[in-house]
Protein backbone atom coordinates (compact mmCIF):
# COMPACT_ATOMS: atom_id res chain seq x y z
CA UNK A 1 0.00 0.00 0.00
CA UNK A 2 1.49 3.34 -1.25
CA UNK A 3 0.86 6.62 0.63
CA UNK A 4 -1.58 7.74 -2.03
CA UNK A 5 -3.84 5.01 -1.82
CA UNK A 6 -5.09 5.22 2.16
CA UNK A 7 -8.45 4.94 3.45
CA UNK A 8 -9.65 8.93 4.41
CA UNK A 9 -9.19 10.07 7.41
CA UNK A 10 -11.75 9.45 10.68
CA UNK A 11 -13.96 12.35 10.88
CA UNK A 12 -16.92 12.70 13.44
CA UNK A 13 -20.53 12.39 12.43
CA UNK A 14 -22.09 16.05 13.09
CA UNK A 15 -26.29 15.87 12.48
CA UNK A 16 -27.50 18.35 10.00
CA UNK A 17 -28.95 20.13 12.91
CA UNK A 18 -25.65 21.07 14.63
CA UNK A 19 -24.20 22.31 11.43
CA UNK A 20 -26.76 24.66 11.09
CA UNK A 21 -26.53 25.72 14.27
CA UNK A 22 -22.67 26.18 13.82
CA UNK A 23 -23.62 28.58 10.52
CA UNK A 24 -26.14 30.40 12.02
CA UNK A 25 -23.61 31.39 14.78
CA UNK A 26 -21.45 32.44 12.29
CA UNK A 27 -23.32 34.66 10.33
CA UNK A 28 -25.16 36.25 13.62
CA UNK A 29 -28.57 35.19 13.12
CA UNK A 30 -29.21 32.88 15.88
CA UNK A 31 -31.24 33.98 18.23
CA UNK A 32 -30.03 31.57 21.12
CA UNK A 33 -32.14 29.68 23.73
CA UNK A 34 -35.43 31.51 25.54
CA UNK A 35 -32.93 31.74 28.65
CA UNK A 36 -30.51 33.44 26.70
CA UNK A 37 -33.04 35.84 25.23
CA UNK A 38 -34.11 36.83 29.03
CA UNK A 39 -37.12 34.58 29.20
CA UNK A 40 -36.85 33.60 32.90
CA UNK A 41 -38.96 31.61 35.55
CA UNK A 42 -40.81 35.34 36.06
CA UNK A 43 -42.28 35.10 32.38
CA UNK A 44 -42.80 31.46 32.92
CA UNK A 45 -45.34 32.02 35.29
CA UNK A 46 -46.88 34.85 33.61
CA UNK A 47 -46.98 33.17 30.30
CA UNK A 48 -49.09 30.37 31.96
CA UNK A 49 -51.54 32.75 33.94
CA UNK A 50 -51.76 34.94 30.78
CA UNK A 51 -52.91 31.47 28.46
CA UNK A 52 -54.96 29.96 31.32
CA UNK A 53 -56.99 33.06 31.24
CA UNK A 54 -56.81 33.49 27.05
CA UNK A 55 -56.92 29.57 26.15
CA UNK A 56 -58.29 30.37 22.21
CA UNK A 57 -55.69 33.06 20.18
CA UNK A 58 -57.09 36.37 19.58
CA UNK A 59 -56.63 36.45 15.75
CA UNK A 60 -59.15 33.46 15.35
CA UNK A 61 -61.35 34.57 17.68
CA UNK A 62 -61.36 37.63 15.55
CA UNK A 63 -62.37 35.87 12.36
CA UNK A 64 -64.97 33.65 14.18
CA UNK A 65 -62.61 30.75 15.05
CA UNK A 66 -61.48 28.65 17.96
CA UNK A 67 -58.11 27.86 17.85
CA UNK A 68 -56.13 26.86 21.36
CA UNK A 69 -53.46 29.44 21.90
CA UNK A 70 -49.80 27.84 21.72
CA UNK A 71 -47.83 30.97 22.69
CA UNK A 72 -47.92 34.49 24.57
CA UNK A 73 -46.53 37.25 22.28
CA UNK A 74 -45.47 40.72 22.93
CA UNK A 75 -48.11 43.75 21.13
CA UNK A 76 -44.99 45.77 20.96
CA UNK A 77 -41.65 43.42 20.83
CA UNK A 78 -39.47 43.76 23.91
CA UNK A 79 -36.66 44.64 22.04
CA UNK A 80 -37.82 48.08 21.51
CA UNK A 81 -39.83 48.59 24.73
CA UNK A 82 -37.72 46.73 27.36
CA UNK A 83 -39.72 47.74 30.46
CA UNK A 84 -43.55 46.43 28.96
CA UNK A 85 -41.92 43.00 29.09
CA UNK A 86 -44.07 41.62 32.04
CA UNK A 87 -46.52 44.23 31.52
CA UNK A 88 -50.36 41.52 30.93
CA UNK A 89 -51.77 44.45 28.49
CA UNK A 90 -48.81 44.14 26.19
CA UNK A 91 -49.85 40.13 25.79
CA UNK A 92 -51.69 38.23 23.48
CA UNK A 93 -52.14 34.77 23.37
CA UNK A 94 -51.43 33.63 19.61
CA UNK A 95 -51.53 30.18 17.60
CA UNK A 96 -48.15 29.33 16.25
CA UNK A 97 -49.49 30.10 12.39
CA UNK A 98 -50.75 33.61 13.71
CA UNK A 99 -47.59 34.02 15.70
CA UNK A 100 -45.67 33.69 12.49
CA UNK A 101 -48.02 36.06 10.98
CA UNK A 102 -47.61 38.75 13.47
CA UNK A 103 -44.18 38.26 13.11
CA UNK A 104 -43.87 39.30 9.25
CA UNK A 105 -46.21 42.38 10.28
CA UNK A 106 -43.86 43.35 13.06
CA UNK A 107 -41.15 43.26 10.23
CA UNK A 108 -43.48 45.37 7.74
CA UNK A 109 -44.20 47.93 10.84
CA UNK A 110 -40.15 48.41 11.69
CA UNK A 111 -39.49 48.84 7.76
CA UNK A 112 -41.81 51.69 7.34
CA UNK A 113 -41.19 53.29 10.46
CA UNK A 114 -45.02 52.15 11.86
CA UNK A 115 -44.04 50.71 14.75
CA UNK A 116 -46.33 52.74 17.23
CA UNK A 117 -49.19 51.02 14.67
CA UNK A 118 -48.64 47.74 16.43
CA UNK A 119 -51.10 47.89 19.32
CA UNK A 120 -54.10 48.85 17.02
CA UNK A 121 -53.55 46.60 14.48
CA UNK A 122 -53.06 43.57 16.52
CA UNK A 123 -56.63 44.37 17.87
CA UNK A 124 -58.66 45.94 15.63
CA UNK A 125 -57.71 43.56 12.02
CA UNK A 126 -59.21 46.33 9.60
CA UNK A 127 -57.17 48.49 10.60
CA UNK A 128 -54.00 46.28 9.20
CA UNK A 129 -52.24 47.43 6.29
CA UNK A 130 -54.12 45.39 3.58
CA UNK A 131 -51.59 42.35 2.96
CA UNK A 132 -52.42 41.19 6.89
CA UNK A 133 -55.84 41.74 6.75
CA UNK A 134 -57.76 38.31 7.31
CA UNK A 135 -59.42 36.78 4.42
CA UNK A 136 -63.23 36.75 4.50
Amino acid sequence: MNRNSRPPRFQPFQAPVAIAVQKMNKTGNYRGSPRDRGYDAKWDRLSIAFRKRHPCCLWCEQIDRDTLTDLVDHIIPVVDRPDLKHTWSNLMALCRHHHAQKGVMEVYARENGLLGMLPEWCRHPEKRPFQFRPVA
